[in-house]
């Protein structure tokens, strides 16, 4: 049984999405940027093209700019200062900021994504911000086996109990990119998470 403290999480954190509002208290102390997802960082490093100018969401303690290649360019974003150069950002706010005095190329969120309460916005606005995204993604898996709805019921209580603010398949996140004119060129895989790297495509196939 759930105790009195994690009920008053779940409360918590499900106020925070119907309102869209970005849980500021937690990503406002430093404690709570987990050392353990450097290897993560390392990983989504490794994905992003060399030569570009790199915007990263949820900055945290900026471990992705010690991992970029020498020759991109590093912009902190986040929504408390991450460093005086930090660009103030909450992406669950609208409206959204235009990007391009940043002159940014590639967009990288590092379990950001889960944390948004309009995912389908901010891909759309991605779409005419940046060429690439480099995500990562804690993905659902969907079953019709008899016990599937407990299972739903479980899993959607523990997102909510971490903040997350969504559910999507793998197959649902890529086709709002795809939507987008976005194309998937990788998908790798980090504990149960995806990570992507995907590519604006410049003009419609025919």
């Amino acid at each position: 049984m759930a105790s009195v403290e994690a009920l008053t999480r779940v409360t918590k954190m499900a106020l925070f999405r119907l309102i869209g509002r970005s849980d500021y208290e937690r990503w406002g102390d430093a404690s709570n940027l987990e050392a353990w997802w450097e290897s993560r960082t390392v990983m989504l490093a490794g994905m992003i093209p060399q030569e570009t100018r790199v915007i990263e969401f949820g900055a945290g303690r900026r471990r992705l700019e010690a991992h970029l290649d020498p020759t991109c360019t590093y912009i902190a974003s986040d929504l408390v200062a991450r460093g005086d150069d930090t660009f103030i950002c909450d992406l669950n706010r609208r409206p959204l900021p235009d990007l391009r005095p940043l002159r940014p190329e590639v967009a990288v969120f590092a379990g950001v994504l889960e944390y948004l309460r309009d995912v389908p916005g901010v891909i759309t606005w991605l779409a005419t911000q940046v060429r690439y995204c480099v995500a990562s993604y804690a993905v659902v898996h969907r079953s019709r086996h008899v016990g599937a709805l407990v299972a739903e019921a479980r899993r959607s209580y523990w997102r909510t109990y971490h903040g997350y603010m969504n559910a999507y398949t793998e197959p649902e996140l890529v086709a709002m990119f795809e939507r987008n004119r976005f194309t998937c060129l990788r998908i790798d895989g980090w504990n149960d998470q995806r990570l992507f790297l995907l590519e604006k495509r410049e003009t419609e196939t025919r």
